[in-house]
C-alpha cells in the first residue's frame, strides 16, 4: 500500500515537472512572438513614412529635373497597391537606388533645400528601419530556432507555428547555415 501511494507521488511530481518544462517552452514562443509582432509593427510605421518622403520628392524632382524621374514616379503607385511589408520594403530600395541615380546625374539637386530637407529625413529613417529590421531578424532567428531544436519543436507542431520571414535574405542564409 505504501508504494502505491509513493508511486502516485512519483507520477505527480514527474507530470508537474513536465508541465513546467511545457510552459516554460510554450512562454519562450509566446515571448518571442510578441517582440516580432512589435517590430512588425514598427517597420510598418516606418516603412509608411519612407513611402511618404519619397512621395514628397516626386513633384520636387519632376520639377527640378525633366525626363530622369519617369521610373522614380513609380513610388506614387506604391501606395494604392496592396502589399505586405516584405514586398513593400523591396519596392522601395528599388525606389531608393533610382533616387540614387537620379542625384548622382543631377549634383545640382543637392542645392534646394526641400530636397536637401526630406533626404535627411529619408536617411533617418532607414537608419531607424535598418535598426529595427535586424531587431526583427534576431527575434525571428530566436522563434525559428524553437522550432527546429528538440523538444521545443514538438510544441511549435502542437501549436501549428510556422518558420517565420527574414528580412535580409543574409540572415536566412546564415540561418540555413547554422541549422545544419
Amino acid at each position: 500500500m505504501d508504494y502505491i501511494w509513493l508511486i502516485v507521488i512519483m507520477i505527480v511530481i514527474v507530470l508537474a515537472l513536465l508541465g513546467i518544462f511545457v510552459i516554460h517552452i510554450y512562454n519562450k514562443y509566446q515571448f518571442a512572438i510578441i517582440k516580432i509582432d512589435e517590430a512588425e509593427n514598427n517597420i510598418s510605421l516606418l516603412l509608411e513614412k519612407k513611402l511618404d518622403f519619397l512621395s514628397r520628392l516626386v513633384p520636387l524632382l519632376k520639377e527640378n529635373t525633366k525626363d530622369e524621374t519617369n521610373d522614380f514616379e513609380k513610388v506614387l503607385l506604391l501606395k494604392s497597391k496592396k502589399m505586405n511589408d516584405f514586398e513593400l520594403n523591396d519596392q522601395l530600395k528599388k525606389q531608393m537606388r533610382e533616387l540614387h541615380r537620379i542625384l548622382d546625374n543631377h549634383p545640382d539637386l543637392e542645392q534646394i533645400e526641400a530636397i536637401v530637407k526630406i533626404e535627411e529625413e529619408l536617411y533617418e529613417n532607414e537608419d531607424d528601419l535598418d535598426a529595427v529590421q535586424k531587431y526583427y531578424n534576431d527575434n525571428v532567428v530566436i522563434y525559428n530556432k524553437l522550432g527546429k531544436c528538440f523538444p521545443s519543436n514538438i510544441i511549435g507542431l502542437f501549436c501549428h507555428y510556422k518558420n517565420k520571414k527574414f528580412y535580409s535574405e543574409e540572415k536566412e542564409e546564415m540561418f540555413e547555415i547554422l541549422k545544419k
